[in-house]
């Protein structure tokens, strides 16, 4: 291999096929950070006690497979290489885990937890049989610095646009796949999204090429990779880092539903929340190899993360919303709504009302259709039949002696806004994180060659692989945990404890882990500079 080959210009082409791999991933992963516990207490029907357990004793399995699969990754020869072909064959099995992972049967208790057990931990499994050999192709596609933070830049911009798609629309399409049936309308979302996935894989089997190869003459065991991670310093502060700022994101992802739902009561809110959330973090993602040409890596990561505590501690004082004048209507029954209580204003003469039902295909094409004045509407008052799942609103004008309209409650509270903006802005600080951090990965990956004269690209990676999804378990497991030890009743109205507690999982609790993640970045060294002579290094070594 030349060194031109080792440190190769990348085509547009080819990055964009890596990068549509990522896109593939998250249409797994967004599922499972954002909404896979909600699906589990709130449509599964699983206590979060039970959740809690099911994700901690999972993970136990985590912690075998994935160095198990960096392992087998790194000795894997095939006329496509290393880690190519599992893209390939690793697809399909993935999809049905995820489908069957999304499928309520009709069983009692025991059978639902056993049925849990069983199908998230065959997804997670293959999940890793596909993600690690994914992550570490990107530390041999090249191994030039400049090439890889744009990789990384473009690979984590697929994967938050796919977390837009995902996080945005799912609660719509599965009530549109479901028709009334929410368990099977999600089930047939996954299978949707299961779809596509497969062929982004394919895709980016085909558009990629393998490059960076080990020293010839290495020889070690999985038990020499292990105890070289062990003494790779940036490594293990990486490790430790990644986990940290999963636990950050995955906080406020899992727990936005809850907050939407029994908070702001404003569940419609949820997938544009969610789709927001990820279009900022797409941003951020796209705007890393920009920002690490300025700053160096570590630096950088120490900026953003302090900026990410300050307004995660901020949106914990930003109040609930008095009203709204919007109800979600959840039981199958016959209902009457006041607009006095919706809007916290009571009526004066000369107010007019008008209630609306939200007509929707998907999050970002929504109407408001006025109901029909023959369902019992009588000023401030509508009586409901048949209205289970529906969102409807009342929209109340006041004008004054001239005429001119001086109240219209179909403007959204300036709490809401606040929480929107907060929202957008923490994600954009959050969306560099991934990009920079994988990116540093590949750097241990080099520093781990230039130290101990061996290359494990895949073990390396899979431990990376498994701090993510460790990171993401720590923060189910707590969401569940805290759920479980407020009182927490699926779809029921949520008061006291129970609600604070879901507000400080979605604001102030990010913020403090945000803030622990810069106490291990101050331990990493591994600087521009340093890099730039271990690859001169290791090129002196080839020739």
């Amino acid at each position: 291999m030349s060194q031109s080959e080792r440190t190769a210009k990348l085509s547009m082409f080819e990055k964009i096929g890596y990068g549509l791999g990522d896109a593939g991933f998250n249409f797994y992963w967004a599922i499972i950070g954002s909404y896979l516990l909600y699906f589990y207490t709130d449509i599964f029907g699983l206590a979060p006690a039970a959740a809690a357990w099911m994700f901690g004793l999972t993970r136990l399995i985590d912690a075998l497979t994935d160095p198990a699969m960096g392992f087998i990754a790194d000795r894997t020869q095939t006329r496509w290489g290393k880690f190519r072909p599992y893209l390939l064959f690793g697809a399909l099995p993935m999809a049905g885990a995820a489908i069957l992972t999304m499928s309520t049967p009709d069983l009692g208790d025991t059978g639902k937890l056993i049925w849990a057990y069983g199908t998230y931990s065959a997804m997670m499994l293959a999940y890793t049989v596909l993600s690690t050999p994914y992550s570490s192709l990107a530390g041999v596609l090249t191994a030039d610095s400049n090439e890889r933070n744009s990789i990384f830049g473009i690979r984590f911009f697929f994967a938050y646009f796919t977390g837009i798609i995902v996080g945005a629309a799912t609660p719509d399409l599965a009530a549109w796949f479901g028709g009334g049936d929410e368990a099977k309308g999600w089930q047939l979302t996954m299978a949707l999204y299961a779809s596509v996935a497969t062929i982004l894989f394919w895709i980016s089997f085909a558009t990629t090429r393998e490059r960076v190869q080990p020293p010839k003459a290495q020889q070690s065991s999985v038990g020499q990779d292990l105890m070289d991670l062990i003494n790779n310093r940036p490594w293990l502060i990486l490790f430790a880092l990644a986990m940290i700022i999963m636990i950050t994101i995955v906080l406020r992802g899992s727990s936005s539903a809850y907050y939407f739902k029994y908070f702001v009561e404003r569940p419609d809110l949820m997938g544009l929340y969610i789709g927001l959330q990820m279009a900022a973090y797409a941003v951020g993602a796209l705007s890393a190899p920009l920002l690490v040409r300025y700053i160096e890596k570590a630096k950088l990561l120490m900026v953003l993360m302090s900026i990410v505590g300050v307004l995660c501690i901020a949106y914990t004082f930003v109040p609930k919303p008095e009203a709204n004048g919007v109800v979600t209507i959840t039981v199958d029954e016959i209902v009457t709504l006041s607009a006095d209580k919706l809007l916290g204003d009571s009526h004066q003469t000369g107010d007019q009302y008008r209630w609306t039902e939200d007509d929707k295909i998907f999050w970002i094409f929504k109407d408001r259709i006025t109901l029909d004045t023959g369902l019992n509407a009588t000023g401030g008052q509508i009586k409901l039949t048949n209205a289970k799942n529906k969102v409807i609103s009342v929209i109340k004008t006041r004008t004054g002696p001239d005429g001119t309209v001086i109240t219209d409650s179909s403007d959204l509270p300036i709490e809401i806004i606040i929480m929107f903006i907060l929202n957008i802005l923490i994600s954009l600080a959050l969306g560099p994180k991934s990009p920079v951090t994988w990116s540093m990965y590949a750097d241990a990956a080099d520093f781990n060659e230039w130290k101990n004269g061996r290359r494990a690209t895949a073990m390396t990676f899979s431990a990376a692989t498994f701090s993510q999804k460790l990171g993401g378990t720590v923060a189910s497991i707590a969401i569940a945990s805290v759920l479980a030890s407020i009182g927490y009743s699926a779809n029921q109205v949520q008061t006291g404890a129970s609600q604070t507690g879901i507000v400080m999982l979605q604001t102030l609790v990010p913020g403090l882990f945000a803030f622990v993640a810069l106490i291990a970045l101050k331990f990493y060294d591994l600087s521009d500079e340093k890099l730039r002579q271990i690859q001169l290094d290791l090129q002196e070594r080839e020739q």
